[in-house]
């Protein structure tokens, strides 16, 4: 895959890759973002995150850390409606770049009804103007014009709130983020051969193939981020699954494939997966070798959750933008949801 900067340049009209670049300082400065909670972690007895499309990435990565190091329930909600059980001791975030998004002020509304505490993330808009006249507390960022680019302004804050509610501290972690995107952008950035740039190889792997994507059970955010950048980035479908429940299922239709529908697989691991889930992915990839079916492994060597996770993310954002220009497509537009939000109006 020879990509060029005129490539970029002549089909990248909004120049997302050169907000992709940004990611390692964007972290850096967003980490400066602060929030409190109004109780103790032990007041808490759930937690609801709240966020659509490129909104709601943060809410699946918050999500993979709570359920690896909280005893607290939490639920990721795309929609409007508020789960029953939410109440006077719940924790619900809520999340809208834009600050526009219909079911996420629903969201604010119904658990400010249910008297939740309730805390806005946005760069204005509704959300904030409801947050305020309410009282809610309300954290502006920055708005990066793309929803999808702007996750570190959208994560680094929510992270800051819910340490108190996990059993070990990822202070640190959240120290290394900005030096680990940075050693990351050195081997996926344009300007990188494709022998060398594993988001390249990733790409070209894919071509013109139905796309799915297994992942381990810790980086489920990570497969929900890659195939929601396919769809935006990219315009292809995927199916992302856990390995462990598509070795139930999704693997089934795989040896009733006639090649008139060709399909490419990734398998999306972790260096510290669990014994289980290491066998797991290895008996699907051997079966895939044994039918014959493409497959491309990608291992992330992070020792922290949230490292691991961002560092995916990172690589297979920068995948699908290399998709959509070696397919010259343009990365940034995405005329369906345009069409859908002036339908609304």
């Amino acid at each position: 895959m020879l990509l060029t900067d005129s490539d970029i340049l002549d089909i990248d009209q909004q120049r997302l890759c050169l907000v992709y670049e940004e990611w390692p300082r964007f972290f850096k400065d967003a980490a400066k973002f602060s929030c409190e909670l109004n109780q103790l972690p032990d007041f808490y007895n759930s937690v609801v995150l709240c966020g659509m499309g490129g909104s709601a990435t943060s809410c699946d990565i918050l999500q993979d850390l709570l359920c690896s190091s909280s005893t607290i329930p939490v639920t990721v909600i795309r929609g409007h409606k508020m789960p029953y059980n939410v109440n006077e001791r719940s924790l619900v975030i809520v999340n809208s770049i834009s600050g526009n998004t219909r079911e996420t002020i629903l969201n604010m509304q119904e658990a400010t009804a249910r008297e939740a505490e309730v805390i806005c993330i946005s760069s204005g808009g509704k959300l904030q103007e409801e947050a305020n006249r309410i009282g809610h507390k309300h954290i502006t960022i920055p708005n990066l014009s793309l929803p999808r680019a702007s996750l570190p302004f959208l994560l680094m804050p929510s992270l800051r709130l819910i340490r108190p509610l996990l059993r070990e501290s990822i202070e640190e972690e959240i120290l290394l983020i900005h030096n680990n995107l940075s050693r990351v952008f050195k081997s996926i950035s344009v300007t990188v051969a494709y022998q060398c740039n594993v988001a390249k190889r990733i790409a070209s792997f894919f071509d013109n193939s139905n796309v799915f994507c297994f992942t381990s059970p810790y980086l489920l955010s990570a497969g929900t981020r890659f195939k929601n950048s396919l769809n935006e980035n990219a315009k292809v479908h995927c199916v992302r699954e856990s390995i462990l429940e598509a070795s139930h299922n999704e693997i089934v239709p795989f040896t009733f494939n006639d090649g008139t529908s060709p399909s490419k697989v990734l398998l999306l691991r972790w260096v510290k997966d669990s014994s289980l889930v290491n066998e797991r992915f290895n008996e699907v990839k051997r079966f895939f070798n044994e039918i014959g079916q493409p497959v491309m492994e990608l291992i992330s060597s992070e020792e922290s959750l949230i490292n691991a996770i961002l560092a995916s993310i990172y690589i297979l954002d920068y995948a699908t933008i290399y998709m959509a220009i070696s397919r010259n497509v343009d990365p940034s537009p995405t005329p369906a949801i345009d069409i859908l939000k002036k339908m609304r109006f």
